[in-house]
């Protein structure tokens, strides 16, 4: 994450401080950033996705996948995902349940006991639907600083993203539809959005990815316009392209307990390593996913 709650958190017994733990809960809560929005963006490939994700494949599949989280070494909650495919309008669903995510840092623990996140694509690979709820709380120690419940659904008309968004808060409440957010078309891809498998790996290959996830832009200018009216000044997020490459050879993977060859992709900004995926050479599954930054490090590893 990029805040540092150090800032937030100093004196937080103080009304005041206490009140900025709570805006913090909220601005936590509708911006996904316990997902580590800064370093799992939705990317789209430029030109022709030059690596494949098997959408039929994937809904053929039709169990769900379960992951472990990890947060610099240390447990941190579970995840099930599921892609199904809805026969009526020709798209695909591909769904994300975390169950008791937990981030600590400066003393200060943000729990997310539920939240779920859905993306609905077309059978070419354009986001049509996207849409998140949850819950999450804030402690200091064994002190409980607030709640927030939020929920958002989002739909792609005329190639823009329209977006309801509901919060509810020690603040208050939050009910709104927010701005409209600009949708262009291509395969959403995403170093830690775990799918299945991942088709056309070779040794070498190299791409750009652009960083686009309307959700999170149009969720962002609502957290940026409530942070001012508390005089706070929210992070910016990493900008610019991202470089992806298939390292030149296999390399081997501590699965549980044993070594698996699998090719690994590195994505790169401005040469600093940011995410990493992992991906079984003899079937493509997909079996770990690692996000960095600040010397922080989130990992999502297949359980089997």
């Amino acid at each position: 994450m990029s805040c540092r709650f150090s800032d937030f958190f100093r004196g937080v017994l103080m009304p005041s401080r206490r009140s900025i733990a709570l805006i913090l809960a909220f601005w936590v809560a509708v911006t996904g950033y316990v997902l580590y929005r800064d370093v799992a963006p939705v990317l789209l490939a430029s030109g022709p996705p030059p690596i494949v994700i098997d959408l039929a494949d994937e809904a053929a599949q039709n169990i769900p996948i379960r992951w472990t989280l990890t947060w610099n070494g240390k447990p941190a909650g579970k995840l099930t995902t599921q892609m199904i495919y809805i026969d009526a309008d020709d798209t695909f669903r591909f769904t994300n349940d975390y169950r008791n995510f937990r981030y600590e840092a400066s003393g200060i623990t943000v729990v997310v006991p539920e939240l779920r996140n859905v993306t609905r694509i077309s059978r070419s690979g354009n986001l049509r639907e996207q849409s998140g709820d949850g819950k999450l709380e804030v402690y200091l120690g064994d002190l409980r600083l607030g709640e927030a419940t939020a929920k958002v659904v989002g739909t792609v008309t005329n190639g823009q993203l329209i977006a309801t968004c509901e919060v509810k808060s020690p603040l208050g409440n939050v009910s709104k539809t927010l701005d409209p957010v600009p949708v262009p078309s291509g395969l959403p891809l995403n170093p830690l959005q775990p799918v299945n498998r991942i088709a056309n790996l070779t040794p070498g290959r190299e791409w750009v990815v652009h960083e686009n996830n309307p959700l999170d832009d149009a969720l962002a200018a609502l957290a940026r316009d409530k942070a001012t009216q508390f005089g706070l000044k929210l992070p910016e997020s990493p900008s610019g392209p991202l470089r992806a490459e298939v390292l030149s050879a296999p390399q081997n993977l501590d699965w549980h307990g044993h070594a698996t060859a699998c090719w690994v992709i590195e994505y790169r900004r401005e040469g600093e390593l940011v995410a990493r995926t992992w991906v079984r050479v003899t079937d493509g599954k997909v079996l770990k996913q690692e996000a960095f930054k600040k010397g922080e490090n989130l990992s999502i590893e297949r359980d089997e």
